[in-house]
């Protein structure tokens, strides 16, 4: 069958046949995304594929399934960053760069809040809300508290339904803070690299993050941990979920989420060898949550269940110096990418947006990407994350993609053999066998 007639339907055609344990071409994943199916076939059953092709096309304008924002009045993600201060020097923080003793105002906090929880704004009534770090944003807890209290408050008012999130590094914990957090039902997401060695290596304070996880555990406050998987533990993931299982039986979710460092990999090669492990140690500590109804995860693992146009979505995100940046990730004027990535500023007398800016920034999407066209993970991808973007080279940029498709596929594949053996099968192996001795379609 024509392939650009595929393509020009979002149909792609992934070869399988080396994990059929057959030659690469025998068999492939035919997957439409924007319709949500897939399916296996051999090189007869590909010939027939016009006769299944109207079941993956998608009716109709298929934008219609992608998330978009516009305009910055769309946006309905907020991050805070209440400062640049940091009680810990991880070696491969993203912003370590930007350290410095600046911290956000109270009263640009509120015009912040004040413009993004506002009616008038957007009819849209679902948004979130993140305190997080540039620093560590519990080293400014009188602000933070403010700021939560007054959000809820504002969502409350003007009948908005608002996630909140706080992210830290563990170290700071108290009743105050517990009381506040649950007062206004704010999630709390704790960076912990959980060996002990590793932890204190790039973050130090072992015991005291386990502490705070035990007063948030004790307080039914059960937050989510995020751990960054480095070098060191790329091959310790099952170790690592084993752990959390026994010392924390309570938590269910964790983030092992693979580093972003152009210090740690001195190659695009060892970039690369990296991913693979990760790749391999993430789903056999995955599968073995599942197993004991727990959640692990990572954000291309979970972009499978969406259609995006970005990498990631665009955000208000206010830095301690009062602008508007696209990401949290670039918060500080002496990081490299500031200048292009900040969009419009807050003061006291409220908030400026350069609306020309934010579309060009935002307009950095699947399209920006030649590689992507083509691409089966286009829409779980969309061009990738800005992050890493703006980081990696080429050389380093191609091994992140093939690290995303790898993650994609996986997904998919795994999704498949599920699927099978809900269906009497004993997997996707020994049922595209059985068609095959049958001569029976697949």
């Amino acid at each position: 069958m024509n392939t650009e007639i595929l393509y020009r339907n979002n149909i792609f055609l992934i070869p399988i046949g080396s994990y059929l344990e057959a030659a690469d071409e025998a068999y492939c994943l035919v997957y439409s995304p924007l319709a949500g199916k897939m399916l296996v076939a051999d090189k007869e059953g590909l010939e027939e594929l016009p006769d299944v092709l109207p079941e993956l096309v998608v009716d109709g304008d298929a934008s219609r399934l992608l998330s978009k924002v516009n305009a910055a009045g769309d946006l309905q993600k907020m991050s805070v960053l209440p400062n640049h201060a940091c009680n810990f020097s991880c070696s491969y923080c993203y912003s370590a760069k930007g350290r410095s003793n600046v911290s956000l105002s109270q009263e640009t906090l509120d015009k912040a809040l004040e413009y993004f929880i506002n009616p008038q704004r957007l009819s849209e009534r679902h948004l979130s809300l993140s305190f997080i770090g540039g620093g560590e944003p519990l080293l400014s807890w009188p602000l933070v508290e403010h700021g939560i209290r007054y959000a809820h408050a504002l969502a409350l008012r003007h009948g908005f339904n608002l996630l909140m999130t706080l992210t830290t590094n563990g170290s700071i914990m108290n009743d105050g803070i517990i009381r506040c957090l649950k007062d206004c039902q704010v999630l709390p997401n704790i960076s912990f690299d959980i060996i002990e060695e590793v932890q204190n290596k790039y973050r130090k304070h072992f015991n005291q993050v386990c502490n705070t996880i035990d007063k948030l555990c004790g307080s039914g406050l059960v937050p989510v941990v995020n751990a960054t998987i480095t070098p060191d533990t790329v091959e310790r993931m099952t170790e690592m979920f084993q752990f959390m299982d026994t010392r924390f039986p309570k938590i269910t979710d964790m983030v092992f989420e693979p580093v972003v460092s152009n210090e740690l990999f001195a190659t695009s090669g060892e970039l690369g060898l990296f991913y693979d492990k990760y790749l391999e140690h993430f789903f056999a500590a995955r599968n073995m949550a599942q197993m004991v109804g727990k959640n692990v995860t990572c954000r291309i693992f979970k972009n499978v269940d969406s259609l995006l146009t970005r990498g990631c979505p665009s955000k208000l995100t206010l830095t301690p110096q009062g602008d508007l940046s696209i990401c949290y990730c670039i918060s500080s004027p002496q990081e490299k990418m500031y200048a292009q990535r900040v969009y419009g500023k807050v003061d006291a007398k409220g908030v400026e947006i350069d609306e020309e800016k934010f579309q060009r920034i935002n307009g950095i999407n699947v399209y920006s990407f030649a590689k992507c066209e083509k691409c089966f993970a286009k829409w779980h991808c969309a061009g990738g994350c800005m992050c890493p973007n703006d980081l990696y080279d080429e050389e380093y940029l191609d091994e992140v993609c093939r690290f995303t498709k790898g993650m994609i596929l996986q997904t998919l594949l795994q999704r498949l053999e599920e699927r099978c053996k809900a269906e009497g099968a004993g997997g996707l192996r020994e049922y595209c066998h059985f068609l095959k001795q049958n001569n029976l379609k697949s």
